[in-house]
């Protein structure tokens, strides 16, 4: 499976934040209209009759076109990727059927977990209906996990819940009550993407990716003792481009993790240490201008944000991510013209060197 499958709940997840921000900006802007009130108009003079009749009509507008632009992006991409996943149940290449002519004398064999295994590393993923008879040949034998995506009818279910979702969030979320944590949450979100690829068969994650979904995992066990004992479990058992990604968002997400007496057994505490002297306060500033940028009332001023930080690595990896899931044309164009301004700075200074 092509990873930018996965985007999409990614993108659901962006797209419900990204209407509270939005929401949030509109109710403040609609309360400080009415401060102002008093202080620009005269109490019950036309002006300031009409000007007090436009506040709640032009916040209204303001949250509909939000709820509408944002809901139309994320089904465009929804519908999109439906489309892809219906294709692939119609492509019956050459090469499918050779295989599956050797894998079809399976379905009457017993084989082992181990055979099994073999066979779904070295089949699996190249074909819908190669899966499908995988499948069929792990259910025979009693074998639990099939290793291989799911069917086309169980995906659209999960992707007809996961739109449902972000619909009702859109429709339902008003400021006040804060409706809807638990489908927007991260863990719920990673489980429906956990199901729709079953337990990523097939998939390959880069390190970013794969911290992202052990830092959920870990944050939502049970007691703050477990919690630890598994963040540092997993910092010892990964390799070091991932322990730096999970370490960059247990920063952000919860920075008191990092100085838990757990991140001082051996194993962990030196690369705890080391990421606190040289990431930590890079981590907190690349959230602090993200959060910046996305309140900029313009997109020069959003642009002003981000070239003021962008030696950051930490903000470009956010500039990235949110390139990737929202598929914003303009940010990604600023973002290559800046990266390409700062190679030619680097650039410069090198032949100055010299």
């Amino acid at each position: 499976m092509d990873r930018k499958e996965l985007e999409i709940f990614t993108m659901a997840k962006i797209t419900m934040d990204t209407y509270q921000a939005r929401f949030e900006k509109a109710k403040k802007n609609r309360e400080e209209r009415f401060r102002n009130l008093n202080a620009n108009y005269k109490p019950g003079s036309p002006l300031f009759l009409e000007e007090r009749n436009k506040i709640t009509p032009d916040f209204e507008a303001e949250i509909a076109k939000a709820r509408n632009d944002l809901m139309s992006e994320f089904e465009d991409s929804m519908m999109k990727l439906k489309a892809i996943e219906t294709a692939k149940v119609a492509v019956i290449s050459n090469e499918t059927k050779t295989m599956m002519s050797v894998l079809d004398c399976l379905e009457t064999k017993t084989v082992s977990v181990d055979e099994y295994k073999v066979l779904a590393e070295h089949y699996g993923g190249k074909s819908y209906w190669i899966d499908r008879l995988l499948e069929r040949v792990a259910d025979k034998c009693g074998i639990m996990d099939s290793m291989v995506q799911p069917p086309l009818s169980v995906k659209l279910e999960i992707l007809q819940t996961l739109e449902q979702n972000v619909r009702e969030y859109i429709d339902g979320y008003d400021g006040e009550n804060k409706c809807f944590p638990v489908t927007s949450s991260d863990k719920y979100i990673y489980k429906m993407e956990e199901s729709y690829t079953n337990s990523y068969s097939n998939v390959r994650l880069d390190s970013r990716e794969q911290a992202k979904r052990m830092i959920s995992k870990a944050l939502n066990e049970g007691s703050s003792l477990d919690r630890s004992f598994v963040l540092a479990n997993m910092l010892r058992t990964s390799t070091p481009d991932i322990q730096d990604e999970m370490l960059s968002m247990l920063a952000e997400k919860d920075p008191a993790a990092l100085h838990d007496p757990t991140m001082q057994f051996t194993g962990v505490k030196n690369v705890v240490d080391r990421f606190i002297k040289t990431d930590g306060e890079l981590v907190k500033a690349a959230g602090v201008a993200m959060e910046k940028a996305d309140n900029a009332k313009s997109h020069q001023e959003r642009i002003g944000i981000l070239w003021d930080n962008f030696d950051n690595r930490h903000l470009r990896k956010k500039i990235e991510e949110r390139i990737a899931a929202t598929n914003d044309e303009e940010l990604k164009d600023s973002y290559e013209n800046m990266k390409e301004i700062k190679q030619e700075e680097r650039q410069k200074a090198a032949d100055r060197r010299e």
